[in-house]
């Protein structure tokens, strides 16, 4: 996808959702809870593989000046919980969305809009809004 068209379509999804990608679309993993996240965080830690692990759907409000973050992703080309020959070092702890496979749903559009539906849409151009909602992460402490 091109820079104009991954462009146009964050725009729409902040429009709809308020939910603001920090990222490029190519770069986005395996979608994980906040528990989640600091679980695997800590099972790397414990098995020794350096992982990082990033805001994947951030919530901006622009009015406040506030974000939270909706879920996080795993910041890796391969999942770093493989190993030789694509077995799971993590498997009876694996995320829900590999629990899931191959029978994955997403429902959150609908569950995100609920939430979000007392949040005004910004007319700020989206790369300001991006800008503005990392400050607002690195301010409460999260790393982007």
């Amino acid at each position: 996808m091109d820079v104009s068209d991954e462009l146009f379509i964050k725009q729409r999804v902040y429009e709809k959702t308020k939910v603001v990608y920090l990222y490029p679309m190519s770069r986005y993993t395996i979608s994980l809870t906040g528990k989640e996240a600091e679980r695997l965080k800590s099972l790397a830690m414990e098995k020794g593989i350096p992982i990082r692990v990033l805001p994947k759907k951030v919530i901006y409000n622009a009015k406040e000046d506030s974000a939270f973050v909706w879920d996080w992703f795993l910041d890796h080309d391969v999942c770093p919980f493989l190993e030789g020959g694509n077995r799971c070092r993590i498997y009876d702890s694996r995320p829900l969305v590999c629990r899931m496979f191959p029978d994955i749903r997403n429902e959150q559009f609908f569950e995100i809009q609920k939430r979000t539906r007392s949040i005004a849409v910004s007319p700020l151009p989206y790369s300001e809004l991006v800008s503005r909602a990392r400050l607002a992460l690195e301010k409460s402490g999260i790393e982007v």
